[in-house]
């Protein structure tokens, strides 16, 4: 099982560095056209434990400096595991979504020493601010 995690992870720095909804909006739909596919074998696999984890060891050997992930890449990479990864699963696989969510989140934590969770997209999106005249105010829906 061989993940093409430089594609699925291409530009994750400005990925996960996201401000406003409309943003964030674009660059999902920019993540599920372009690289959701890339996903296939862990959103279709039978075994998703080791679907899980040759994924994460695809991560480490693609992003790992002098044997590991360095602290502030990881925070990157935890970042669009969040923002994209699993907000992408959950709103296309169903009833499945939630066990792929677990097993690669649990995955993930033990591998990179993490704590992170997951959430769905439309969490993601209600959570954004803006402000106004200095007060954070809550983004209205357009």
């Amino acid at each position: 099982m061989a993940f093409n995690i430089s594609k699925i992870f291409e530009s994750y720095e400005p990925f996960s560095r996201i401000t406003t909804k409309k943003e964030y909006e674009e660059r999902m739909n920019t993540f599920l056209t372009e690289r959701y596919a890339y996903l296939i074998e862990l959103t279709e696999a039978t075994d998703t434990a080791a679907a899980s984890n040759a994924f994460c060891d695809g991560v480490h050997e693609e992003f790992k400096k002098f044997g590991k992930v360095r602290t502030g890449e990881l925070m990157d990479l935890n970042c669009f595991l969040i923002y994209y990864i699993f907000p992408a699963i959950l709103k296309n696989e169903g009833e499945r979504a939630a066990a792929i969510c677990d097993t690669l989140k649990d995955t993930w934590n033990s591998r990179f020493k993490c704590d992170i969770n997951y959430t769905n997209y439309e969490s993601l999106m209600g959570g954004f601010k803006k402000k106004l005249l200095g007060i954070m105010v809550e983004e209205e829906d357009k």
